[in-house]
């Protein structure tokens, strides 16, 4: 958007620029376990069950081969929904639904920071990013920014982004010296919460 359409449109009324909109519930999963390497691309067949801990949590078990299939063949039933479709806005199960509500709500980013399942695709998205540069993810900071940006977001850094992505790095490995891969895999995770990975612009 050009200073020029901001000043003249700032409202966007006149659709003179495309809104910021937050991925839906399926594209969301999806995306992450794409850019985690962990999605399984068989499809057909009886939907994914799912499991309800003790505190109500909704999981989606893993196919055989321990990754997990797209949301659209995940098992739905109005009393079990997986958690993290139900935070980010799946449709009501009950009535016909005519229009999907669009929520942008504290516990859809406490979901993302806390959930046990995202930090795993987190880990698996770092060691991706290690696997792509033969394991010399500690020698080359500005190549690993680069491939975390090339995967989750299909763009690369900027100059500040890059150099904020290298400086982190080296502050994560000198908190947590016997883990260097924590930091990689902290990062990733920072990178799948951020605005520019949740939403299409």
């Amino acid at each position: 958007i050009t200073a020029e359409r901001r000043k003249l449109d700032p409202q966007n009324r006149l659709l003179s620029h495309m809104p910021l909109r937050r991925m839906d519930a399926e594209a969301l999963r999806d995306s992450l376990l794409v850019v985690s390497g962990q999605l399984d691309l068989q499809g057909g067949g009886p939907p994914d069950t799912v499991s309800v801990d003790r505190d109500g949590l909704v999981s989606v078990n893993a196919t055989e081969d321990g990754r997990w299939r797209r949301s659209v063949f995940l098992q739905y039933r109005r009393t079990e929904i997986p958690s993290m479709m139900d935070t980010f806005d799946y449709p009501e199960m009950g009535p016909n639904c005519l229009s999907r509500s669009v929520s942008t709500v504290s516990p859809q980013s406490l979901m993302l920071m806390n959930n046990e399942h995202v930090r795993e695709l987190a880990a698996s998205f770092a060691a991706r990013v290690e696997a792509l540069h033969n394991g010399g993810y500690p020698g080359n900071l500005p190549g690993s920014v680069d491939t975390v940006y090339q995967l989750a977001l299909s763009r690369l850094p900027n100059d500040e982004e890059r150099q904020l992505g290298v400086d982190t790095l080296k502050e994560l490995r000198e908190v947590w010296p016997e883990n260097p891969k924590a930091a990689l895999e902290t990062y990733c995770h920072a990178i799948l919460n951020s605005g520019a990975f949740l939403y299409v612009d």
